[in-house]
């Protein structure tokens, strides 16, 4: 890890699991992609419910979709554009459950990344056509490769996943504001090892 590398822990660490994001941008298939996005949306949604409610699961011992997982989480003060935000991501993952040879279009990119953009005014993420993806790690052979994804030479898997991270980074910086504005104790465990 480099002295630049942060690892998230605490309460946010089921969304911030390094592993995620790696299987997301490295398997080709864009259904598997989205659904390990809509999987750490959940967490998110997790999070938010247990933290506000002050439970250690809000929804334990019982299945609770994640439609109604979302609308509870606006109910209990989610923002309203992050609501939909979420939602819209819902409905792209609910595409591929029941769309045999589903993809994701151009169209649809452009829109998601638009709403990511202009999600949280204020927040200190860049736009998501000016992000990248860096990956880094050993192949079969063991050696060290690197591999960085732009904007402009990604496909529209690999942009979904620049939009996500983007997202993610908006709406985790706004919880995390939320919770502090609401005097809600959580942990954002950040260290550096050298």
């Amino acid at each position: 890890m480099s002295e630049r590398e942060v690892p998230v822990g605490g309460d946010f660490n089921r969304i911030f699991d390094h592993q995620d994001y790696l299987a997301m941008i490295s398997i080709p298939d864009e259904a598997t992609c989205v659904l390990r996005a809509h999987l750490i949306l959940e967490e998110v949604l997790n999070v938010w419910g247990a933290k506000i409610t002050g439970t250690e699961d809000l929804y334990a011992g019982a299945f609770v979709p994640f439609k109604t997982k979302l609308v509870i989480a606006k109910n209990l003060g989610l923002d309203a554009d992050l609501f939909k935000l979420l939602n819209k991501i819902n409905e792209i993952r609910n595409r591929f459950s029941h769309r045999k040879g589903h993809e994701l279009e151009d169209s649809l990119i452009d829109s998601l990344k638009d709403q990511v953009n202009n999600a949280v005014p204020g927040a200190q993420v860049s736009p998501c056509e000016s992000l990248h993806a860096f990956v880094s790690g050993k192949n079969a052979e063991g050696e060290r490769v690197e591999k960085k994804y732009t904007w402009a030479d990604s496909d529209n898997r690999v942009k979904f996943v620049i939009i996500f991270v983007a997202a993610i980074l908006k709406i985790t910086g706004w919880i995390q504001k939320e919770f502090n504005r609401r005097n809600i104790q959580f942990t954002l465990i950040s260290t550096i090892d050298h």
